[in-house]
């Protein structure tokens, strides 16, 4: 997926701090943001707050992007950063037992599909979460996590096989 002519102005829009321009784009990638961050922290509030933190420190740092057409991957991987942060605090602090939230967006995950998940790396899971999930290629993925396509595809190819393997126990 490439930027749109639109795409691209509404970013040289928002980066001379027009938040009209910034809320478009906002609008435009809050979703698919959102199910990311879903995917990786398996929690909604969690969920949020990554992608809202996300979303103001992309907006303070917005005169720093250096090229508009890298507005996507760049606002993921600071949406991949603030989860691994939350993540990180998360069990530092641990949650208390009984409080993890296990119904997740009615039709999205179920915790059957959350344990499977947990079988994969923190890379792994990512690019999962962004290529099944989220239905991107793997260049667009490479773009996003800033790997090269083939640790993309090797990456996807394994965390299939671990799920595969995951799930052969349950189809027996």
């Amino acid at each position: 997926m490439l930027m749109t002519d639109m795409q691209w102005a509404l970013v040289q829009q928002a980066k001379q701090g027009d938040t009209h321009a910034f809320a478009l784009l906002y609008e435009k990638y809050y979703k698919d943001l959102y199910r990311f961050a879903l995917c990786y922290l398996k929690n909604t509030a969690q969920a949020e707050d990554a992608v809202s933190q996300a979303v103001l420190k992309a907006y303070e740092k917005l005169p720093n992007l250096r090229k508009e057409t890298s507005f996507k991957s760049w606002i993921f991987q600071i949406t991949a950063n603030e989860c691994r942060m939350l993540l990180r605090n998360t069990s530092e602090v641990g949650i208390p037992e009984g409080f993890e939230q296990e119904t997740v967006e009615e039709g999205y995950a179920k915790p059957e599909l959350d344990d499977l998940l947990k079988v994969l790396s923190d890379d792994e899971r990512e690019v999962i979460t962004l290529s099944v999930f989220s239905g991107y290629r793997s260049t667009e993925i490479s773009h996003m996590l800033t790997m090269r396509p083939g640790t993309v595809r090797s990456l996807k190819s394994r965390a299939l096989d671990k799920l595969r393997s995951a799930m052969a126990p349950a189809m027996s």
